[in-house]
């Protein structure tokens, strides 16, 4: 792989993102007219199409799409800075290119474009987006796209909203029409065997209220007859009418999620309140095309980490469509087609909103759980591949007590807690529980956390008892500190602000027992 050239071009000092190293200039790939032939076919003559992009041109139509550009890592501690240049992204043959590949830049560490904080970033790719240029509110939407593959690559089509009228993430929601991580590595699904490869694709909704109180729910599937996305086109979409979103690939109807499987809860007059309807997902949203390299999904999945050896890597989009539904605009109803195999994902109902009393907080203990959660507290937890179950069970001589298995290496549970500051707890301050672990193994390992917001997390590794009995856990809050994110180095949890008051993740299959968790100083 060519990582440089070496000779290097002079950059503008005015350019925004510069360059650490020189790039190499990223060849397009060729497709023939087979690869590029669409079996799948126009929808049904009442869907009307009112936007699209056919890559037909020499550039990419800057009234249709805007780059975004900045080292901001997606909020998911990615490794790719996102750049306008040609390199990373450009359209040749009738197909855009959307490139990630190896080379050090520095720019904005925000999506403001405040160049006055940087980062500088291993790797480069694109991101772009059709904001205020292309917004819709239900339609069905079409991407005709081939994806790449290796460890690390996290290719995206997705939609966020244009507005954001219930707040900003997660509480006006977005639309995950598919994204895929790490194709052709070791798959990592439950029972795979060794040698058989990742092929799995996803499509996600996330909603609830503003970060980190947000919460998703999603369908991954896998291509039929063993098919993987990365070695061919495929036309992914998604039909969204009042009330209902459903997803397809190659017009294949396999997942669908309903508003009363979503929510969003918002601050009104300040206030906690429960949006009407189908609220997030009734207003305008926008598209987005990217490829991101590792981040807290692709980089802790398969294989781990990032494979350098794998880049460039390449996002190809042979097309865009946008159509309505001509039986009612207004809804997007009536267009609609359905499969009786397509999994109907429950998602997640709207929570109860509780409001913390003045005297949250104080003291000298917080009960956590004991046969229930404190009354203002909520769990949640991180599960993209449905490693996880957490459930409330009995156990005898103690009462109720929380259960939780995990199946894969994906995930964890977290305690979400009004934001509540804890600074004057760091010095003598212990996060307490009773655990009981029934299949630990010599490689086991569980954490637990704090944390004020991603990345703002410690952890602290638990020592497991393999004897399958009751056990007495002490950890300092002064330890989780001084730990800090062991996923994203240079971070820690800020007491003062803390807002998830405690996560659990076992670090592989595991199965754990807890109880009387509290914190005590």
């Amino acid at each position: 792989m060519n990582k440089f050239n070496s000779r290097c071009s002079v950059i503008s000092a005015s350019i925004l993102l510069s360059m650490v190293g020189c790039a190499s200039t990223s060849e397009p790939i060729s497709f023939t007219a087979e690869e590029l032939s669409d079996p799948t076919g126009s929808p049904l003559p009442i869907w009307n199409m009112v936007w699209n992009d056919e890559f037909d041109g020499t550039e990419i139509d800057k009234s249709k799409w805007s780059h975004e550009e900045n080292c901001w890592g997606g909020g998911n501690n990615e490794q790719q800075c996102y750049t306008k240049r040609k390199v990373n992204s450009f359209v040749n043959d009738g197909v855009l290119h959307i490139i990630a590949k190896e080379g050090s830049f520095t720019g904005p560490n925000n999506t403001t474009g405040d160049t006055r904080s940087k980062a500088t970033l291993p790797y480069t790719s694109a991101r772009l987006r059709t904001l205020n240029k292309g917004d819709w509110k239900y339609g069905r939407f079409e991407i005709r796209a081939k994806m790449p593959h290796g460890q690390g690559t996290w290719p995206a089509i997705w939609m966020l909203p244009t507005d954001n009228v219930y707040g900003t993430w997660a509480a006006s929601g977005e639309i995950d029409i598919v994204e895929a991580v790490n194709l052709k590595t070791q798959s990592d699904k439950k029972g795979a065997a060794e040698g058989e490869v990742e092929n799995r694709i996803h499509g996600t909704l996330h909603y609830g209220r503003q970060w980190p109180e947000n919460v998703n729910s999603g369908v991954t599937y896998e291509l039929p007859d063993g098919i993987n996305p990365a070695d061919g086109f495929h036309t992914y979409a998604i039909e969204w009418e009042e009330g209902v979103i459903r997803w397809y690939v190659d017009n294949v109807h396999y997942a669908t999620q309903a508003q009363r499987g979503w929510y969003s809860q918002y601050k009104k007059d300040g206030r906690l309140v429960t949006a009407e309807g189908s609220a997030p997902f009734n207003e305008r949203f926008h598209l987005l095309l990217n490829l991101a390299v590792g981040g807290s999904w692709s980089a802790n999945t398969n294989e781990g980490g990032i494979d350098s050896s794998v880049f460039p890597q390449t996002m190809a989009v042979d097309y865009v469509r946008v159509f309505e539904c001509s039986v009612d605009p207004e809804t997007g109803a009536g267009c609609a087609t359905f499969s009786p195999d397509a999994k109907l994902e429950k998602g997640n109902p709207a929570p109860p909103i509780i409001i913390a009393d003045e005297n949250y907080g104080k003291g000298d203990e917080i009960n956590i759980f004991e046969d229930q959660f404190h009354k203002v507290l909520m769990l949640s937890g991180y599960d993209p591949e449905k490693n996880l179950e957490v459930t409330i069970v009995e156990e005898p001589k103690r009462g109720k007590v929380i259960k939780l298995v995990k199946t894969g290496d994906t995930g964890n549970a977290y305690v979400i807690s009004p934001e509540v500051d804890l600074s004057e707890w760091e010095s003598e301050g212990e996060l307490v529980f009773d655990m009981k672990v029934t299949d630990a193994t010599s490689d086991s390992e569980l954490l637990v956390k704090m944390d004020s917001g991603w990345p703002k997390a410690g952890d602290y590794s638990v020592p497991l008892n393999s004897s399958n009995e009751w056990q007495s856990v002490r950890v300092k809050l002064s330890d989780i500190v001084s730990n800090g994110n062991r996923f994203a180095g240079g971070n820690t949890v800020n007491l003062s602000k803390v807002k998830n008051i405690l996560v659990v993740e076992p670090l592989g299959p595991l199965t754990v027992y807890l109880d009387n968790i509290r914190l005590v100083r």
